[in-house]
């Protein structure tokens, strides 16, 4: 899948470790940045194809785009690849692999 390219400048340092995120975070890592005022997230070639939230703050944004991941995951389109990565990374997670 094909992730959009974000200036390193306007990414936000997001701790995809940390126990207290959902897995669906920790595990797909989608790109937290400022855009003009607001804080975008973003996993995906861009906002449209991919899974996109948004918000006043980092957390806003990561809370909005889970939100519209577990709604996209709900459709059960087989020609969406962005839809078919999400789907493959969380079910097999780089924790399984031995």
């Amino acid at each position: 899948m094909k992730q959009m390219r974000i200036a390193q400048e306007k990414i936000v340092p997001i701790d995809y470790e940390a126990p207290k995120l959902p897995k669906e975070i920790r595990e797909l890592r989608p790109v937290v940045f400022i855009e003009e005022t607001s804080y975008w997230c973003l996993l995906g070639p861009d906002p449209h194809q991919g899974v996109f939230g948004n918000g006043e703050s980092p957390a806003e944004a990561l809370e909005d785009w889970l939100v519209n991941l577990r709604k996209r995951l709900k459709q059960s389109d087989e020609n969406d690849e962005v839809l078919n990565y999400i789907r493959d990374s969380l079910n097999t997670s780089g924790r399984d692999v031995w």
